[in-house]
């Protein structure tokens, strides 16, 4: 199953997805995977990771994406390590079993 949380800013989505993902784990689920795309990402907090510990949470690095060229000539992005080894390598365990994943955020205009 998959739940993508959408909204403006300042709505909830944050507290909504972290407690619905610790819900989720506490309840049973298998793999609750929790993925904070937003630029000022606070998942962490929401998950029960402490203020001092997110200092240490950082953002999966661009080189998890390849940029190939198909037969056709077409330029495309793709994943450079298979999902399951990205969740193994830069998931994050919180208190609740949930795994937390940060993606990395846009750094200058054009590179998102």
């Amino acid at each position: 199953m998959k739940i993508a949380v959408a909204g403006k800013g300042g709505s909830g989505k944050t507290t909504i997805s972290g407690t619905l993902a610790r819900i989720m784990a506490r309840q049973g689920a298998a793999e609750v995977l929790a993925i904070d795309g937003d630029s000022n990402p606070n998942l962490a907090m929401t998950l029960g990771i402490t203020r001092e510990q997110t200092s240490q949470v950082l953002p999966m690095p661009r080189t998890i994406l390849q940029r190939v060229t198909d037969e056709q000539g077409n330029a495309k992005t793709i994943l450079a390590k298979r999902p399951d080894e990205i969740i193994h390598d830069f998931g994050i365990p919180t208190p609740d079993g949930v795994t937390l994943l940060v993606m990395p955020g846009v750094g200058h205009a054009g590179a998102g």
